[in-house]
């Protein structure tokens, strides 16, 4: 837990100054308030070294989705069980093994006995709790429904969950025969085709094209390692930078949407999201248009995000939500006749629960004919490399075998 340096005025109007330990800035200051002082500068102490080993540390160590859906239900049942909130988070704190998760509901706890609601000692942690489950929480408070509300968080989290492992699984196969190749081609290229080739210079007779490609590969590889290397270690940096631009995520996820298969896929699996997240939302009791700005934060698609933004401005100025739709362009057929028919009959909710079905099923549907696609498509690539490879190192002894003979 990181400490802070501060200066305050007691009761008396005196400076005074210290250390104290606390999670984050926001909490030492209202620990100092509450124990009767008045904070003028509060800073977090800590040296060059020790504040890049703990930024590098906490971007690997990061609260699970998984153990966010078991906060989740602990905080619900003990909630419907008649605790009071601060009640029920210490009880989950004291049980608590997570290093991350543990000092942040511990700062919960003081702000909610200082006073505050627990949306927003949620919403002092953003890095933590997202904007739909902050949100999702201020509506149970509201309502007196909070369990309730809980219970709805961790059906779109686990549903989130079980789609995410769903593509994993299906690029998982890919992942490893591609990695394995470029494992074999890089040890072919560094070690095996150096030694190849001082033998067949040896020997004065034409290469054939597949061994004169992989000389020339090696070549390459040995003449300019190091912009090699820089491509290969910052490529990645580079692209991850370009995308996070507004320009550059838009134009990924537009070519994402163009791949075969794959970005049809992924469309579904956005609309499926945003139908799930839009109905849990709408049964929490938040007002629409909140609804609609929540849910274009959450939606992995840019397109689609503008496209909701759009919707929302639409509403504001009067149209209907499935007339908005329409007019952006963005959405298939089947969402906006499911929204117009829900707007007129006011089964809102129970039309896009259809269409999320509908998509989720179409998901599945797309993940198996994807592995079907992938598995071939891999293996034939694999036999074309394997050929290649083969006939760039045997065709030149077969060619000297003639010579000699």
């Amino acid at each position: 837990m990181p400490n802070f340096k501060y200066k305050v005025r007691d009761r008396e109007g005196k400076a005074v100054g210290g250390r104290i330990e606390a999670p984050t800035l926001q909490i030492a200051g209202d620990r100092l308030y509450h124990l009767g002082y008045l904070p003028i500068t509060i800073e977090e102490e800590r040296d060059a070294l020790s504040f890049d080993l703990s930024a590098l540390w906490s971007r690997f160590k990061k609260v699970k989705m998984e153990e966010l859906i078991f906060f989740s239900q602990q905080l619900s049942t003990l909630y419907k069980a008649g605790l009071p909130v601060h009640t029920g988070l210490r009880n989950i704190t004291e049980q608590l093994e997570n290093k991350k998760l543990k000092p942040i509901l511990e700062g919960m706890i003081h702000q909610i006995e200082g006073g505050k609601s627990l949306y927003e000692a949620l919403s002092t942690f953003p890095d933590v709790f997202s904007p739909i489950y902050v949100n999702m929480v201020r509506a149970g408070e509201i309502s007196g429904k909070l369990g309730e509300s809980l219970d709805r968080f961790v059906t779109l989290a686990e549903r989130e969950l079980k789609t995410r492992q769903r593509v994993k699984e299906a690029t998982r196969y890919p992942k490893i025969v591609i990695g394995s190749l470029v494992t074999a081609f890089a040890v072919l290229i560094a070690f095996v085709f150096p030694r190849f080739a001082r033998v067949f210079a040896s020997f004065n007779m034409p290469l054939p094209l597949p061994t004169r490609v992989m000389i020339g590969i090696n070549h390459s590889f040995h003449t300019y390692w190091y912009l090699i290397l820089i491509a290969l270690l910052g490529g990645p940096f580079l692209i991850r930078h370009l995308i996070h631009t507004e320009k550059g995520r838009f134009l990924w996820d537009k070519l994402k949407t163009r791949i075969p298969v794959f970005g049809l896929l992924l469309l579904k699996i956005s609309l499926s999201r945003f139908a799930y997240t839009f109905v849990m939302l709408n049964r929490s009791g938040i007002p629409i248009l909140q609804t609609l700005q929540i849910t274009s934060s959450t939606i992995d698609n840019v397109i689609l995000s503008k496209a909701v933004d759009e919707i929302k401005e639409k509403i504001r100025g009067g149209k209907s939500l499935a007339d908005s739709m329409k007019e952006t362009g963005t959405f298939t057929p089947l969402i906006l006749q499911m929204i117009s028919v829900g707007e007129s009959s006011g089964t809102l909710d129970e039309m896009l629960s259809r269409v999320t079905e509908y998509y989720d099923i179409e998901v599945d549907n797309g993940i198996k004919k994807l592995s079907t696609y992938i598995e071939p498509t891999l293996t034939l690539f694999l036999g074309v490399v394997v050929l290649f490879l083969a006939l760039a190192v045997f065709l030149p002894w077969w060619n000297m075998a003639s010579l000699f003979r």
